[in-house]
Order: C-alpha cells, then structure tokens, then sequence
C-alpha cells in the first residue's frame, strides 16, 4: 500500500511540474498591458496556431526597443503547444533581417539584449529542453555591458526551467541572487519583479530544507 501511495504521489508531482514551472507559470507580462505590443501579443496568446505580425517580429527585433518590453511581447505570446511555435518564427524573422543561415551565425551578429529576448523565446518554444536557450542567456549575460537587470533576470528563469527536473531549492536561490544583485541597472518594472517573484517564492522551502 504504501508503495502504491508513493507511486501515486510521484506521478501527481510530475503532473504538477508539467503544468506548473517558472517559464509557464510567471505571467509577468500583465505589468506592461499599457504597452500597445504587449497588448498586441496577449490576444495572440489563446491562439494554437498563428503567425506573429511583422510589427511584432519588427519590434522584437529592434535593440533600440525597451529589453524588458520586448521580454514582456514573449512572455504574453506564451509557451507554445499544438503546433505554435514563436521561437522558431522568431528566428527565422531574424535570421533574415541580420541575412544569416545558422544559429550560429545569428548569435554572432545580436546584441546582447535581443540576444536575451531570442534566447526567453527559444525556451519557451520548448521549456521541456531549455540548454540551448541556457547557454544563449549566459552568453547575453556575460556580453552584457550595460549589466541589465532584465536580461539577468530571464537567464535566471531560464536556469530554474533547468533547474526544476533536479533541484526545486536552485530554482528558488538563481532568481532569487538576481532580485539581490546590486550591481544591475533596474530595467524592469517591479511589478513585473514581483510577479515572477511570487511563483518563484514557493520554491523558498526547499532551498532553506536542503541548504
């Protein structure tokens, strides 16, 4: 019986996860909805299949863009299922723009910023495989000159995606180090800090057990 029971307990946790994690469980677009792109993604949201408006690709894209609005557009957009894929569209918009044909050769050409924005995009097109998009995040964090809040931020995110299949205290303590970190520009809306933060928090009882 009491294998039975740890059997059922097991897979209602793996249930949980799969609904429930830091890249589809943080909306914290809601703090930008004054903002006309973030309004223009969040009604494409409920949509399983659909194609991002050149507006939208455009603004994405733009380094001259608000970083944190552009990640608040792929946060509204959402994570993908049934056939919509964002990142993929997202890549492919900007591999033309920069006239690429690789990935690698894309990285190359971003700024660290939309390097960040397509790295957030990227594991939200599959959060259930996020290392490519990791080490994409680490490696805006690391060119970061300007040592953006946001884009530290959303590499953090993107760890505790990571993070989630093997140790729920990290997921906690990598976003929480960001939100303490005091050498980042603040270029991110609390409010949007806050509600990451609110999902993130539950995590917290298991860093303090295992730490």
């Amino acid at each position: 019986m009491k294998r039975i029971f740890a059997a059922v307990a097991l897979a209602l946790m793996w249930i949980v996860c799969l609904a429930d994690s830091p890249l589809t469980s943080c909306d914290f677009a809601q703090a930008y909805m004054d903002h006309p792109m973030v309004q223009l993604a969040s009604g494409l949201a409920d949509a399983s299949e659909v194609d991002l408006p050149v507006s939208l690709l455009n603004f994405l894209a733009d380094a001259k863009s608000p970083v944190d609005v552009r990640l608040a557009v792929v946060n509204a957009i959402g994570w993908n299922f049934d056939g919509k894929d964002s990142g993929k569209q997202i890549k492919e918009y900007l591999m033309k723009r920069y006239k690429v044909k690789d990935e690698k050769k894309l990285v190359k050409k971003l700024d660290s910023n939309t390097l960040a924005v397509y790295a957030y995009a990227k594991a939200m097109s599959n959060y259930f495989v996020v290392k490519s998009a990791q080490e994409l995040a680490h490696k805006a964090v690391k060119n970061n000159k300007s040592k953006s809040f946001s884009v530290a931020f959303i590499s953090a995110l993107i760890d505790a995606q990571d993070y989630l299949d093997s140790d729920w205290g990290m997921v906690y303590k990598v976003v929480n180090d960001v939100t303490h970190d005091g050498s980042l520009k603040l270029d991110m809306r609390q409010e949007a800090i806050d509600a990451v933060m609110e999902y993130i928090n539950l995590y917290k009882e298991y860093y303090d057990a295992a730490y």
